[in-house]
């Protein structure tokens, strides 16, 4: 009778529940997984490593931790709120970032930093002389000093 039951809720809802309750949720490209974002960027490990940095002095965290781990950088920031954030080389030219804020996460302020880092990336900076350079510091920024 178990197995009957069973048997007449799979053939009426199918495999439509299942993914509800085990999959991580999805918004957009940023990913959500045990309170945790999770975000890709068609970048080099460094570019997106010097990126978040910019966004964490930018948006006015200090940096108490920023370590080199095994496959990436690990970086603890924030006083009020505290970031945990994870970068790592998944492929080649593909870095992943992974933010945790507190202990429960919080989907606005990931996504703020998230959207500072995608800004941070898409900048060219030029020093005095007029040549590109890796420095991050916005008063340098192109669009600034026109």
């Amino acid at each position: 009778m178990r197995k009957l039951v069973m048997l007449a809720f799979f053939f009426i809802f199918g495999c439509s529940v299942a993914p509800f309750v085990v999959s991580p949720i999805i918004t957009g490209v940023i990913i959500w997984k045990q309170a945790e974002a999770h975000k890709y960027y068609k970048e080099e490990l460094k570019i997106i490593y010097r990126a978040t940095k910019n966004s964490l002095k930018e948006l006015g965290h200090s940096i108490s931790t920023d370590e080199k781990t095994r496959d990436g950088y690990y970086i603890l920031a924030g006083s009020k709120n505290e970031f945990k954030i994870h970068i790592r080389q998944v492929k080649p030219n593909i870095s992943e970032v992974a933010i945790r804020i507190n202990i429960l996460g919080d989907k606005p302020y990931a996504e703020l930093l998230y959207s500072t880092i995608d800004a941070n990336t898409n900048t060219i900076n030029y020093n005095e002389e007029g040549v590109p350079t890796k420095n991050k510091d916005r008063r340098k920024s192109a669009y600034l000093s026109r």
